[in-house]
C-alpha cells in the first residue's frame, strides 16, 4: 500500500518541476549607452542572464537576435551587436530565459573575458546601485577542448579549459558580496608539464569580496576591475567607493598583476584616486571622470599619469566618447623629470541619420593589446594589428528589410612605419533569406601595410533549428597575404562550421571545427564546450 502511494506522489512532484522546468521567464532592459565596440544594457537585474546570451529586440511584432552579451554585472550587460540590428539609446530588449530562445555564443571560441585588453570602458551610472538584502547566487561552470592537428610532422595538440564563473551577492542577507571568475587550462599530456608558474595555467580573471555600507558606499577587497577607471585592467588589492550625488570618488590600492602571467606580484605596487560625474539629460547621459594613478616597480615610481574619460549621448541620435592618458613622469639620462606627455588618446562618434543610414568615425592612439589569453589565428592577429589603430570610418545602409550594407576605411601613420598602412572593409547581410529562413553575410577586406600587402574575403550562412533548440552555421574564407621585400606569404582557404545545442534551459554543447588549407598542408582546428549555468 505505502509503494502505491508513494507512486502517484513522486509523479505529481515530477510533474510540477517540469512544469516549472517549462516557464518561460523574460527580462526587460533599455539601451543606456552604446560605445564605438559595444553596447550598454541595463536592467533592474541581469539574475540569469550569462556570457554568451543573446538579447532580442522586437521589430513588427517579431523578436530578432540583436546582442550578444560579452560582460555583466549585477544590473548592466556589456553586448556586441550581431545581425542587421542598429541600436540606439532607450531601445527595448529582452533576455528569454529558456532553451528556444536562449541565444548562441560567438562562433569562435574566443574564451572571455581577456584581460587586459583596451576596452571602451563603461560609463557610470547616474543611479545608485541599492543594496539588495535578499541573497543571489548565479554563476556559469564550463568545460571545453581545443585540439590541433594536421598532416605535418608537427604534434598534434589538445588542450583542456576549465571554467569557474561564481557571483553571490548579499552573503546569508548581509552586506557582504563575492565576485569571481577563474579558467584553468592544460593539455592533455600532462597538468601544468610545460609550465614554469602556476599562473601560466591558472588564470584569475577576478576573485574579490565587497561590502556595502550603505547605498552609496562600499568597499572591495581582491583581485576586481571598476569600470570607472577600466583602462587600469584589474586591479589586486582595496577599492573604495562613496557616492554624493551626481559625483562619485573613489580610492584604490594595491598592485598589478605581474604582465608576463598575469599572476600575483607584490613587486608591482599601484595606487590612485578618481573622481566621477553623471548627469542625465532628455535624450541620454553624460559621464566624465578623473583618475591620478601612482604605478611602481619595487619602491621606484614606474609610471605616474592622469586619466580623463568623456562619453556623451545628449544630443538625439549622436554620441561621442573619448578618453586620454597623460604621463606626469619619466627618466632622462637617469634623472627623473616631471614632465605632461601625452600617451594615450581615443575618440569615437557615432551619428544615425536615420532609420536606415548611420554613420561612425574613431581615431585611436592608444597601445596595443595584451592578450594572456587567446585562441586566434595568425591571420586574425596581424588583421587585427593592422586595423586597430589609426583613422577609421564607416557606413551603414539599410536599403531594404532585413538588408544591411556597410564600408569601413581606416588610415595609419604612426612615427617609425616606412610607409602609411591602410585598410578597407566591406560586407552585406542578409538576416532573412527568402525560402531558408537564414542570415547570410559576404565580406571583403583588404589590408596594406609597410610589410604587408593582402586581401581576404568569404562568407557565412546561419540558422536555428529545431524551433531555435540548435544553431548552426557554415563559413568559407579565402587568404591572400603576401609579406613586402619577401618571397614568402600566406595563402589559404579556411573551412569551417559550428553549432549550439541547447539541451536544456541553462545546459548548452557547442562546437566549432576550422580547417586551413594550404598548397601541400591542412591544419585542423576543433573547439566543443559544455557549459551548465546555475
Amino acid at each position: 500500500m505505502m509503494r502505491k502511494a508513494i507512486i502517484p506522489f513522486m509523479v505529481l512532484i515530477l510533474a510540477g518541476f517540469f512544469a516549472k522546468a517549462q516557464e518561460a521567464k523574460q527580462l526587460t532592459g533599455k539601451v543606456s549607452y552604446i560605445s564605438a565596440q559595444h553596447v550598454y544594457v541595463r536592467f533592474t537585474s541581469t539574475e540569469g542572464i550569462n556570457v554568451g546570451d543573446t538579447l532580442y529586440v522586437e521589430s513588427k511584432g517579431k523578436r530578432t537576435p540583436g546582442l550578444v552579451v560579452v560582460q555583466r554585472s549585477s544590473i548592466s550587460c556589456v553586448t556586441t551587436v550581431v545581425g542587421s540590428y542598429s541600436p540606439k539609446m532607450n531601445d527595448s530588449i529582452r533576455a528569454v530565459l529558456e532553451p528556444k530562445t536562449t541565444i548562441t555564443e560567438e562562433k569562435k571560441p574566443v574564451p572571455v573575458p581577456r584581460k587586459p585588453v583596451a576596452v571602451t570602458p563603461q560609463p557610470a551610472k547616474p543611479q545608485p546601485k541599492l543594496i539588495q538584502e535578499k541573497s543571489r547566487l548565479y554563476g556559469r561552470v564550463k568545460l571545453a577542448s581545443y585540439s590541433n592537428f594536421s598532416n605535418t610532422d608537427a604534434k598534434n595538440q589538445q588542450r583542456m579549459r576549465y571554467s569557474l564563473s561564481l557571483n553571490q551577492e548579499n552573503i546569508g542577507n548581509s552586506h557582504l558580496s563575492f565576485d569571481s571568475y577563474i579558467t584553468y587550462n592544460h593539455r592533455t599530456d600532462g597538468w601544468n608539464t610545460d609550465n614554469q608558474s602556476i599562473f601560466n595555467s591558472l588564470k584569475i580573471y577576478s576573485m574579490a569580496v565587497g561590502y556595502n555600507f550603505s547605498p552609496n558606499t562600499s568597499l572591495w577587497f581582491g583581485r576586481r576591475m571598476n569600470r570607472k577607471i577600466s583602462n587600469i585592467g584589474a586591479i589586486d588589492g582595496l577599492q573604495f567607493e562613496t557616492r554624493v550625488r551626481n559625483f562619485t570618488f573613489g580610492v584604490v590600492g594595491g598592485a598589478r598583476p605581474d604582465y608576463m602571467d598575469y599572476g600575483i606580484n607584490t613587486n608591482l605596487p599601484q595606487f590612485g584616486a578618481y573622481v566621477s560625474h553623471e548627469a542625465k539629460g532628455k535624450e541620454g547621459m553624460v559621464q566624465s571622470s578623473l583618475a591620478v594613478f601612482e604605478q611602481m616597480n619595487g619602491s621606484h615610481t614606474d609610471r605616474r599619469f592622469v586619466y580623463f574619460q568623456h562619453s556623451n549621448s545628449l544630443l538625439k541620435d549622436f554620441n561621442l566618447f573619448t578618453s586620454v592618458e597623460m604621463d606626469l613622469y619619466q627618466v632622462k639620462d637617469s634623472v627623473p623629470t616631471n614632465t605632461l606627455d601625452l600617451t594615450s588618446f581615443y575618440i569615437s562618434a557615432r551619428y544615425r541619420a536615420s532609420r536606415k543610414v548611420s554613420f561612425y568615425a574613431s581615431y585611436d592612439a592608444r597601445k596595443n593589446v595584451i592578450y594572456y589569453e587567446t585562441y586566434k589565428t595568425l591571420v586574425d592577429l596581424i588583421t587585427d594589428n593592422a586595423t586597430r589603430q589609426g583613422v577609421r570610418f564607416r557606413v551603414m545602409v539599410r536599403p531594404i528589410n532585413y538588408l544591411i550594407v556597410s564600408a569601413q576605411a581606416g588610415y595609419r601613420s604612426r612615427k617609425g612605419d616606412p610607409d602609411p598602412s591602410t585598410n578597407y572593409n566591406f560586407f552585406i547581410t542578409h538576416s532573412k533569406i527568402p525560402w531558408l529562413e537564414s542570415s547570410m553575410t559576404l565580406n571583403v577586406t583588404k589590408l596594406k601595410t609597410s610589410y604587408l600587402d593582402g586581401l581576404q574575403y568569404g562568407g557565412n550562412l546561419s540558422k536555428y533549428l529545431l524551433n531555435g533548440k540548435l544553431y548552426g552555421s557554415l563559413s568559407y574564407r579565402i587568404i591572400d597575404y603576401s609579406f613586402l621585400n619577401s618571397n614568402s606569404g600566406i595563402n589559404q582557404n579556411l573551412a569551417g562550421c559550428s553549432f549550439a545545442w541547447y539541451i536544456m534551459k541553462k545546459l548548452q554543447l557547442s562546437m566549432n571545427y576550422e580547417a586551413t588549407i594550404e598548397k601541400s598542408n591542412v591544419f585542423h582546428r576543433m573547439y566543443w564546450g559544455l557549459s551548465q549555468r546555475f
